[in-house]
């Protein structure tokens, strides 16, 4: 893994328990995006997410939205990003807060999903639809 948010020495250096780790303590670190943290929960609310939804998070990083929609709203998220780094970084985090039975973090293409039709009941993508190439015919 890279240096970067899911380096043990950045979340020790931003003063973050290393054995406690909360989605309040990573928020600073894996949700870059605008709002921050706070754009996550209230578009949470607005989504109307419960318990049990399943919740594809297209281009979504580290997995900041992904962790706090399974602990705030028990929602069970898949993650997908292009970025390797990004996927094996917020694998770690995920594995580290013990939530590896309700977020997945997998590496691909959002205009080419490797899930089955059906597989979620909800898409979700904050800041991410700039990075997208159009496809051509």
């Amino acid at each position: 893994m890279t240096a970067g948010a899911g380096d043990p020495r950045c979340l020790a250096a931003a003063g973050a328990s290393l054995d406690r780790l909360t989605i309040d303590d990573l928020a600073p670190l894996d949700q870059f995006h605008g709002g921050g943290k706070g754009a996550t929960t209230r578009l949470a609310r607005l989504a109307g997410l419960v318990p049990g939804l399943r919740v594809l998070d297209v281009g979504g990083g580290l997995g900041g939205p992904a962790r706090t929609l399974a602990v705030e709203h028990g929602c069970h998220v898949a993650v997908i990003d292009l970025a390797e780094s990004y996927v094996e970084a917020g694998a770690a985090l995920t594995e580290r807060m013990g939530l590896a039975d309700r977020v997945s973090h997998h590496l691909g293409d959002a205009l080419e999903l490797p899930f089955d039709d059906g597989a979620f009941d909800v898409v979700w993508s904050q800041n991410s639809g700039m990075t997208s190439q159009p496809r051509r015919p």
